[in-house]
């Protein structure tokens, strides 16, 4: 019943993109949900209306039960929260947000304030979830609640990037897991290395990577003592963790650790997948994805290769089933063989690499172009060098012009999150004007360039192209 009530809500639009893929857990969560509701109707089966209700549920009739409801919960926070349930259960979340907001603002149930800012968190409605969070904080009456609230509260100020708050909320809710630890360490050790973790994207986030390794080694250990305990339920969390650290082993010297930490984790999520594939291949893709981009920045080429092509194989055929979940990964993967196409001088099988990824990027923007227009920009502008490359100087302008009108005014509402792309992009028509015999148009995008950019080697890098095509202006 609820699968086929997800499946009419995502074809009609009404679930949001990043859950595409946790089809599955929104479904065992609805169930139990489900299962809640029925508990409390029953104990109130005493009321006519609530037996009726119940009798509804029992049967599967979500929709008459919505009727029903809808019909006296106007001002009832009670009611409120059970019809926000009841149309989360049909998947019509807009309407959930709604009954859980009212109710909230009517009652002041803790219950309710999360539901509704949970929900709000998961629709992209940032500011409502921070403003309902927040005013949760203070009528949290148990640490474990509060330490809740503050973990999702830091969630929402990082994606927002509101750093320093973000840091503080996660500093808070760890101490206080920390505290609980005291008390039942079985339980409360799980959230301590989860929050630790949470606070090392802060520290990646802000380019505090020592930091974000010592707080992910520290997460990982806590996850590697709890598998001893527990090996089942803990063994997908220290992949994760592993994955994570393999990430923030940039530095040069550090690759052997990067490329150790990605080994375990996919040794453990190919032992996983053999029982659960649905959930646990895309996992071994993503794993296989980074690998291929840490052995072509080792110049180990050919295994490189080999990685993506088995990552995009398995994306792939996740696509068929679930082309909205997993198409932006095959896109991902085709762009990373293109890449490496270039480098190997494979010219031709990386402009079709390319070409396939931007059909894809350009097929996901006409849904969702706040999420997808800047990678169509990206494709465009790895097009255009690869044409630049080629000697197709008018098919490299084209690329990048278009690239650079996509991003223009997505840069000047964000140039924080999209200076160093719109600096890449000028950057290459600043290479296709000097291709072309044409130096002080150049210029021009090269100044334009550096203004953009954010990142300091970026930077290094575009001043220096300036001072080489400006070479009166040195001294």
């Amino acid at each position: 019943m609820l699968e086929a009530f997800y499946d009419a809500a995502r074809k009609e639009g009404r679930i949001p993109e990043q859950e595409w893929k946790a089809k599955e857990d929104e479904i065992t969560r609805l169930t139990e949900e489900l299962r809640k509701l029925k508990q409390q109707l029953a104990a109130r089966s005493g009321e006519p209306a609530e037996a009726e209700l119940s009798k509804l549920l029992a049967a599967g009739d979500l929709d008459a039960a919505y009727r029903i409801k809808s019909k006296r919960a106007e001002n009832f926070p009670r009611d409120l929260y059970e019809l926000g349930v009841l149309c989360e259960l049909r998947f019509d979340w807009p309407a959930a947000l709604e009954n859980f907001r009212k109710a909230w603002q009517l009652g002041h149930d803790p219950e309710h304030g999360y539901k509704y800012g949970h929900l709000a968190q998961k629709l992209n409605q940032f500011n409502e979830a921070v403003l309902a969070y927040e005013a949760l904080l203070p009528i949290c009456t148990d640490l474990a609640s509060r330490a809740t609230v503050l973990n999702n509260l830091a969630a929402l100020y990082l994606d927002t990037h509101r750093m320093k708050e973000a840091e503080r909320m996660y500093a808070e809710a760890l101490a206080i897991f920390r505290k609980l630890t005291q008390f039942n360490p079985n339980v409360w050790l799980w959230y301590v290395a989860m929050t630790l973790n949470n606070k090392a994207d802060v520290f990646r986030a802000t380019n505090r990577i020592e930091q974000a390794i010592e707080t992910c080694r520290e997460a990982l250990a806590i996850y590697r003592k709890l598998a001893e305990i527990d090996f089942g339920a803990n063994i997908a969390y220290i992949a994760a963790t592993l994955s994570n650290l393999a990430i923030l082993y940039t530095d040069p010297l550090r690759v052997n650790l990067a490329e150790q930490a990605y080994d375990e984790a996919l040794k453990i999520y190919r032992e996983l997948a053999v029982d659960n594939p649905n959930d646990y291949m895309p996992n071994v893709a993503t794993i296989l994805n980074n690998l291929g981009l840490l052995y072509r920045a080792m110049q180990r080429m050919k295994e490189a290769e080999y990685v993506y092509d088995e990552a995009l194989k398995i994306r792939r055929n996740f696509a068929v089933g679930n082309p909205d979940g997993f198409l932006p990964d095959v896109a991902a993967t085709l762009n990373n063989l293109a890449n490496l196409y270039t480098v190997t001088e494979r010219m031709n099988s990386a402009e079709q690499a390319y070409a396939e990824a931007l059909a894809i990027r350009r097929k996901l923007a006409d849904a969702n172009p706040d999420a997808y227009l800047p990678e169509v920009a990206i494709t465009l502008n790895n097009l255009a060098n690869l044409f630049l490359s080629m000697e197709r100087i008018p098919e490299a302008e084209t690329h990048a012009a278009e690239s650079e009108g996509i991003l223009e005014p997505l840069w000047q509402a964000n140039p924080e999150l999209q200076g160093d792309q719109m600096a890449k992009t000028l950057w290459t028509r600043t290479r296709i004007c000097a291709a072309s015999q044409k130096p002080a148009e150049a210029v021009v995008f090269a100044h334009r360039a550096l203004a953009a950019a954010y990142d300091p080697a970026l930077k290094q890098s575009i001043q220096q192209l300036i001072d080489r095509l400006t070479p009166a202006s040195q001294g």
